[in-house]
């Protein structure tokens, strides 16, 4: 069992969901819902949050299980880890995973957005790459069993060679709708080359940063000649659900909904015939992933270079929706700070 260590006790951490969810959609649930990992500590600066965690979450472990610390650095000296949640408010991301990457650990699983800037999402990757700890940046979606499945399925040619992928979902780029941008990629690949976008400012953002925009629409060139089209606050379709548009016919899929295919002449699929995985938490399967890895297996999803590459199109859909043109990639400005709370 692998020894897991997470820092802040927010919604993702472990109010999302309860003990008794059978699906549960925070960090805490899938790290008890897996058979590979354990949960020994936890650390929060409220004592509020560290005694509410324990009223709710304490008596789902074992007695005397875990240990509690009001910061990052006294877990991280105290314990013994393998993994460490981080999962503080994004402009705490920085300081925190400065942290982190000096512990002796074998992975890190970091909530979104990976940072406020590029600069600090360079020097994670970096620290990340010299130290040979990998960094998984936790864009949940990914990690449905059916969309996992119809991934697989789509590069064995589902819908013959993908042409466009169109994803749905407005809120703050890097904090909310990054997740459908990362599903974009989920099947259109993790090789973005250009981005041309219209952003919608809104609210304030502390001294030294910028408001976070939210996607209006996008373009996303992928080297392989695939088209990404991200809409944005004026989409109809479900948030967190792609379009799959190929040469021999179209898939929705979500996280939410069912997945519709159809196939060349526009008929539809059963369903029943895709063979298509039951339920499970998404933080389970990702954390059992990063396990897998631990013990010599395949990099997770969201790691790498993928996790940078989805990166790299948030800060460029910010870039772009400002100065109003297209945006090559890698993009250029590196130092613009925006205010990412999520």
């Amino acid at each position: 069992m692998y020894r897991v260590g997470v820092i802040g006790l927010g919604a993702i951490a472990a109010r999302y969901s309860k003990p008794e969810d059978p699906y549960p959609y925070c960090h805490v649930g899938g790290i008890r819902h897996s058979d590979t990992t354990e949960l020994v500590a936890v650390a929060d600066m409220s004592k509020e949050r560290r005694d509410e965690f324990a009223e709710v979450w304490g008596p789902a472990f074992p007695d005397g299980s875990i240990s509690y610390y009001e910061t990052d650095t006294q877990m991280l000296e105290s314990e013994e880890l393998d993994i460490v949640a981080v999962c503080v408010r994004g402009p705490h991301h920085f300081a925190v995973m400065q942290n982190v990457l000096e512990a002796d650990l074998g992975a890190i699983f970091l909530e979104k957005p990976a940072g406020c800037s590029l600069a600090e999402t360079d020097e994670m990757a970096r620290i990340s790459n010299d130290r040979g700890i990998p960094i998984v940046v936790d864009y949940t979606r990914h990690w449905s069993p059916a969309l996992l499945r119809l991934q697989d399925m789509v590069k064995d040619g589902l819908v013959g060679e993908v042409q466009s992928v169109i994803g749905y979902c407005g809120g703050g780029v890097l904090s909310f709708s990054i997740h459908s941008t990362d599903m974009i990629c989920q099947f259109a690949g993790y090789d973005p080359s250009a981005v041309s976008a219209s952003t919608r400012s809104s609210g304030d953002a502390p001294d030294g940063y910028e408001p976070e925009p939210a996607p209006v629409a996008s373009t996303i060139d992928f080297a392989s000649g695939v088209e990404g089209f991200h809409v944005g606050n004026h989409g109809k379709a479900p948030s967190f659900a792609v379009d799959v548009l190929g040469s021999e016919g179209q898939l929705r899929a979500g996280f939410y909904l069912q997945p519709t295919l159809r196939d060349a002449d526009g008929v539809v699929v059963d369903n029943a015939t895709l063979g298509l995985p039951g339920n499970v938490g998404p933080f389970k399967i990702a954390y059992e992933q990063i396990t897998a890895r631990l013990d010599g297996g395949p990099p997770p999803h969201c790691s790498g270079g993928d996790w940078v590459a989805v990166n790299e199109i948030g800060f460029a859909t910010i870039e772009s929706g400002i100065t109003g043109a297209r945006v090559d990639l890698p993009c250029a400005n590196r130092d613009r700070m925006i205010f990412a709370n999520g």
